[in-house]
């Protein structure tokens, strides 16, 4: 067994005892980082112990009041006023106002590097109307503005004191529940904000420990040196691990519905996946629910939709895919690739696909890539994979340098509108993350629903998947479970309203 106080010493830290009564130990599959709310370079699953937003994410998408008490929006849709929580101060005595807000939005809003937030990128103006009150104004309307201001990053707030004289971040200082105390490579530790506007917590410190590799993390949680594991973006926990903890009488494990899809992406834009018919073949081709079962442990749902129905505005719920080997022969036969022994043919061309994998990207992805390996193999379709690093993996689906990819939807509070808009508009910047098919008539229909706001949205967004449909643009596989694992001294353990969130509120430690 490796001890996670063992692995804390190899890295150079001071050990903590994580059995202390008041400490709450949480596992980090990679550092928190600065926690720059401008930079794309820190763990998302530690911002929201230290930042507030204006907006709260609650349970099933309902928006609650965060640092803004209540909002309105105009008819037209085009102004949203904000009456801002009076008597909140950031964990270094600055009050917060209407001043400060307008300020911190200031330093993102209408910039172009976030343009991919459509509140953002729809901005006019800002006006300070009173102490508390902040007016936004909107060059046209942003129906999921509120919801977008309740993400991560860069919304949330930061205090005037924490930046340089050129306005760049230079600590961590929110009005969230927790400040932090130290911060490095190996482990964040956190105590109260002794100027929290909410519900104080009975816990007095949170050591984030870092613990990279899946199975050191589940040898901790059974040893006690850890009380937490688990969340797609903070430790993820493995199906097959979840099924072996499950039988420890000294730790619970928590499944519940996903929020979000693992699918493969198309590169439609050479080779053989420029014809539908080919990609069609491939979704009648795949057992989804062989995937779920076996790779996923029963800890993951077939896919049917893009997304699944914890999210907003996920369409009509179409019926899974059962793999129909029959019937995907006999369209690619159609459209003239012909079997020439094991594999296809046409136009003196291969039906060869190359897949990218990667375990650091999609834990489970190498053993996923060889299952749809030998079943995509049924339909005469050769599968080399490609088991990359983190780095190279992005680079190449950056740079449309494959033919099939994994790609995980952003799930709760960026779905539907930023998988949308990043991963399917054409022009839209998605960084590293790419896109997972990509057509000038998609744009179109995308931009169109988004824009649209009232009664009239649902029905202009059920057109983008079933253009989708229609063009075998995606492949769904599944909706994995969210997973979390704890220690049983740990009382009160409920699920966070998404996967960015810590699962902290409300939890107290048993002595």
């Amino acid at each position: 067994m490796v001890c996670l106080s063992l692995l804390i010493m190899a890295q150079g830290a001071t050990t903590v005892n994580a059995k202390d009564a008041q400490t709450l130990t949480v596992a980090l599959a990679q550092e928190a980082g600065k926690l720059d709310l401008l930079q794309n370079e820190s763990a998302l699953s530690s911002y929201g112990l230290v930042f507030d937003g204006l907006v709260h994410y609650g349970q099933g998408g309902k928006l609650e009041p965060d640092l803004a008490e209540s909002w309105n929006v105009s008819p037209d849709g085009k102004i949203i006023t904000f009456q801002l929580r009076k008597d909140v101060r950031f964990s270094d005595g600055t009050p917060f106002d209407a001043n400060v807000a307008q300020w911190n939005m200031a330093r993102w809003i209408g910039k172009p590097d976030f343009s991919w937030i459509s509140v953002s990128e729809n901005f006019e103006r800002m006006e300070v109307t009173g102490p508390y009150t902040l007016r936004l104004f909107l060059k046209a309307p942003a129906p999921v503005a509120l919801a977008e201001l309740s993400i991560v990053r860069p919304v949330r707030f930061l205090s005037p004191k924490a930046v340089d004289a050129k306005g760049q971040q230079t600590s961590p200082v929110g009005t969230g529940p927790w400040k932090i105390l130290q911060n490095d490579r190996s482990e964040t530790v956190l105590v109260p904000n002794d100027y929290y506007w909410g519900k104080k917590s009975s816990i007095k410190r949170i050591n984030l420990s870092v613990v990279p590799d899946e199975l050191s993390r589940a040898n901790a949680l059974r040893s006690g040196d850890l009380d937490i594991i688990g969340g797609e973006w903070v430790a993820p926990l493995l199906p097959a691990r979840a099924k072996a903890l499950s039988t420890d009488t000294e730790v619970g494990v928590f499944a519940a519905p996903g929020v979000s899809t693992v699918l493969l992406g198309f590169n439609d834009t050479r080779g053989p996946l420029t014809d539908v018919n080919v990609r069609r073949a491939i979704n009648l081709g795949i057992d989804r629910t062989s995937i779920a079962k076996i790779l996923y442990q029963g800890y993951a749902d077939p896919a049917s939709n893009l997304f699944p129905p914890t999210i907003p505005d996920a369409g009509k719920r179409e019926p899974v895919i059962v793999r129909d080997v029959a019937t995907a022969n006999k369209i690619l036969d159609a459209a003239g690739w012909v079997k020439a022994g094991a594999v296809r043919r046409k136009d003196g061309k291969d039906l060869a696909l190359n897949l990218l994998a990667s375990d650091q990207v999609l834990p489970g992805s190498r053993r996923l890539s060889e299952l749809l390996l030998g079943q995509l193999a049924d339909l005469g379709i050769t599968v080399t994979v490609s088991s990359l690093d983190d780095a190279t993996y992005h680079d190449r689906r950056q740079k449309f340098d494959y033919d099939l990819a994994f790609f995980t939807t952003y799930a709760a509070p960026y779905d539907p509108q930023g998988s949308l808009s990043a991963m399917f508009v054409s022009t839209a910047d998605s960084g590293p993350d790419g896109k997972i098919f990509v057509s000038k008539d998609l744009d179109a229909v995308v931009q169109t629903a988004l824009s649209a706001a009232g009664d009239d949205r649902k029905e202009k967004v059920q057109k983008i998947y079933d253009w989708m449909d229609k063009n075998a643009a995606i492949c769904p596989l599944v909706y994995p479970q969210r997973l979390w694992a704890y220690n049983k001294r740990v009382d009160g353990f409920a699920l966070p309203p998404t996967e960015y969130d810590m699962p902290i509120s409300n939890l107290v430690l048993k002595p």
